[in-house]
């Protein structure tokens, strides 16, 4: 068995490869980096790894690929390596939406990995912690609808954007976006009707993941955050629920961890759980639940999930 990560270099794909060793995935020499710029070496636990130019001739049967490159490239690959026999867990959303590919989180419905064709997708990142919040309550009680509003840190729009960020803030040029002491209040441009991408991904990907008994009204920002997205949750169940009550199903809930109060996001870096933090009911309505959800968009939101279906596919 073979673990390859495309996209090595990147923010996501090192993370993957630090959660890799972390986690005694497989050995060392087992482990393979992919990425334009061959020749350079990426950490990987206490040593590295040559990063590799990938060819899809070169892999098969026995080999996992995690992906960490955009769609545009990933279209590119993942049909071919699936196709030549390696099994592809792509983060990228290529193949969200494709009723052939499951869209995966562990803790939510591991049960779709059942009926993988050798492409599984990662979903988007404020999706991720997003489901993984809602399925405890979902379990026990239907939803009517679900508002979100994400605070989403720079991080997720890559390497480029972060370091742009780490400019700003030490008083350079404020070329491009604005990051530094700023709320943008979409992230990519609005479509026709509105939307932009990122929320649209909230919509179509919790209906897929959670099999679309409710719908999902997001509005989505960028904020001036290195890692951790942060997002402000309220839900119209269809009969009354105790907050203290939510709280004990999410309690026991596995990937979540429960706070009084809503965590900040510089408190949730490297840390692989989703943080659910001042869970409420609406003084005027006993059917309604508001609370902040917060996690590491890098980990949890990319790299760890990917590493934990890998996981569940070798057991």
């Amino acid at each position: 068995m073979r673990v390859g990560v495309v996209g090595a270099t990147g923010l996501v794909g090192r993370e993957m490869l630090s959660i890799i060793a972390e986690r005694g995935v497989t050995d060392a020499g087992a482990v393979m980096a992919f990425a334009s710029s061959p020749g350079r070496r990426v950490p990987c636990g206490e040593g590295s790894v040559q990063v590799q130019v990938l060819d899809p001739a070169a892999v098969g049967s026995g080999d996992y690929l995690l992906g960490a490159t955009s769609s545009l490239v990933a279209r590119q690959w993942v049909e071919a390596c699936a196709a030549a026999g390696a099994v592809v867990i792509d983060n990228s959303s290529a193949f969200r939406m494709r009723d052939d590919v499951p869209l995966v989180v562990p803790e939510v419905n591991p049960e779709s990995l059942d009926s993988h064709n050798g492409i599984i997708s990662n979903p988007n990142c404020s999706t991720i912690q997003l489901v993984v919040a809602l399925a405890p309550i979902a379990r026990e009680v239907a939803f009517e609808w679900v508002a979100v509003s994400t605070y989403q840190a720079v991080s997720g729009a890559g390497r480029s954007e972060l370091e742009r960020l780490r400019s700003q803030a030490a008083g350079g040029p404020a070329d491009g976006p604005l990051y530094h002491g700023n709320v943008l209040t979409e992230i990519g441009e609005p479509g026709a009707e509105g939307y932009c991408g990122e929320e649209l991904k909230l919509i179509r990907e919790t209906a897929k993941i959670m099999d679309g008994s409710f719908p999902v009204y997001p509005a989505c920002a960028r904020v001036g955050v290195e890692v951790g997205h942060t997002e402000s949750v309220s839900v119209m169940l269809e009969r009354p629920l105790d907050a203290a009550a939510a709280v004990e199903m999410l309690r026991d809930a596995p990937g979540v961890a429960v706070s009084d109060r809503g965590l900040q996001p510089v408190k949730v870096a490297g840390g692989d759980k989703v943080e659910v933090g001042r869970v409420r009911n609406h003084p005027d309505n006993p059917r309604m639940l508001q609370f902040w959800v917060t996690a590491d968009n890098l980990r949890k939101g990319a790299a760890l999930n990917a590493v934990q279906i890998l996981q569940m596919l070798l057991d």
